[in-house]
Formats: C-alpha cells, sequence, structure tokens
C-alpha cells in the first residue's frame, strides 16, 4: 500500500478526493488529513507517508513552501489545486504531479502511477550502482532522473553540480538531473578520478586541462568550461593533480 496524506482547507475537496482515491486506487491507503501547512508539516514527520496531496492556497501558507521545507524527504507531492498559473513552479520545484480541480480520475490514477514507475526506477538503480561499482574500474554509471534510469560513461563527464538534494551531470551535449545529493556521488566516485573542487562542485580529474593560480583559483576542462576552486578545496585538488 501507499500511505499517503490529503491537505486542503475545503472538506468538500478532501471528501471528493477520498472518492476518487477508494474507487479508482486501490493501492493508495489514506493514512490521515490536514487543513492547514502547520498541521500537515508535523503528520509528515509523525506518519511518514509516501504521497501527500496538496492544495496550493491554503489559510497559514503555500503549498509550495511545505514542498520546499520537506525537500529531501522520502516524501513526494502531488498537488491539487485549481489554480494552473502555480504549475511550472512546482514542478521546479521537483513536484511529482500537478492536478487541476475538478480532479479527473484518469489523470489521478496517472499520478499515482507515476509513483510506483519512480520508485521502482530509483530500486533498480540502486542495484545497478552497486552492481557496476563492484568493478575494479568504473567505467559506467547508473543515475536515477525523473524520467527513469541513465546510464553514464565515467570517462564522458565533465562535472557534477549541485543542486540542494539533487544533482546535475554536465557532459559535453547534454546534462542530466540525478535524484541524489552531491554528497552520495562524492562517496561513490571519490575513488575513480573525481575531485571536490567547491561545495557545488565535482570535477571529473580526467576532463581537466588547465589548473589556474591566482586569488581565485579556476580549473580548466577539456570541452572550455570554466570553474572556480574555492580556498578549503584548493589544497586537496593539488594533492590529486600530483598522483595523476
Amino acid at each position: 500500500m501507499i500511505r499517503s496524506l490529503l491537505v486542503d482547507d475545503e472538506p468538500r475537496a478532501l471528501k471528493s478526493l477520498r472518492i476518487l482515491l477508494d474507487k479508482y486506487c486501490s493501492e493508495v491507503q489514506v493514512i490521515g488529513e490536514a487543513s492547514n501547512i502547520s498541521t500537515a508539516y508535523q503528520q509528515i514527520i509523525d506518519m511518514n507517508p509516501r504521497i501527500v496531496f496538496l492544495d496550493i492556497n491554503m489559510p497559514d501558507g503555500s503549498g509550495l513552501d511545505l514542498l520546499k521545507k520537506i525537500q529531501g524527504m522520502d516524501v513526494e507531492v502531488i498537488f491539487t489545486t485549481a489554480h494552473q498559473e502555480y504549475a511550472i513552479k512546482a514542478l521546479r520545484l521537483s513536484a511529482l504531479d500537478y492536478l487541476l480541480k475538478p480532479i479527473d480520475h484518469n489523470e489521478l490514477v496517472a499520478a499515482v502511477n507515476k509513483y510506483a514507475s519512480l520508485k521502482h526506477s530509483n530500486s533498480q538503480g540502486y542495484s545497478l550502482v552497486s552492481e557496476i561499482l563492484n568493478s575494479e574500474k568504473l567505467k559506467r554509471l547508473a543515475i536515477s532522473t525523473v524520467e527513469g534510469i541513465k546510464i553514464l560513461k565515467v570517462t564522458d563527464i565533465l562535472y557534477v553540480g549541485s543542486d540542494k538534494n539533487y544533482s546535475t551531470f554536465h557532459l559535453p551535449e547534454q546534462n542530466f538531473i540525478a535524484s541524489k545529493s552531491l554528497g552520495e556521488y562524492e562517496k561513490l566516485l571519490k575513488d575513480h578520478h573525481f575531485v571536490r573542487i567547491h561545495r557545488s562542485t565535482m570535477i571529473n580529474l580526467e576532463r581537466l586541462l588547465e589548473y589556474k593560480k591566482g586569488k581565485d583559483s579556476r580549473v580548466l576542462l577539456d570541452d572550455g568550461t570554466e570553474l572556480e576552486v574555492s580556498r578549503n578545496r584548493k589544497e586537496e585538488l593539488l594533492t590529486r593533480i600530483s598522483l595523476l
């Protein structure tokens, strides 16, 4: 069962959503309801739901603010709202889906199925990562994205950037947003010619072309990308370069 929390300040909206879930999404178990943001936040902590069905305009704040507060927790948000204008912002904040009221049951089913697909992909991705890392020389890396699993050649990776609880893998011709933090990828890659040069950047030393000294040290990668090296990361970088 998929544990879920319903958050809306309109009792009729809560009742309607419960009826739709009971009728069309039998795999979803409603474990609680909340009519304001503060109660919802506490219930997320106490009840540990997997999905929060969340309205945007609430009496004590915005559902968008709640989404920001719970980023990094193992919970997905599906917005249920009458306000279409917030859709782009919600999806940029990594909401799983955005359903407009009155909710169409087909769209609700599709959103729940998206959650199931995402969790299945993530579990497969973690298995692939473990399997690939067991090799003596890391040649490929499996990363879990919103769309599924991407298999990257490690030699193709230029650098990895941090975006809060997510990471962006930069390749010469395309980028991929992965659903794990930079710190987690640093643990996976630090023994495979990757080094942190900034709190928000980790580079592939095999793509390093030049280290530029100065007050504001920088590195030049072989695709022409220049990146800042923070002062507290400079010594480690130079040590790693000397070992190449």
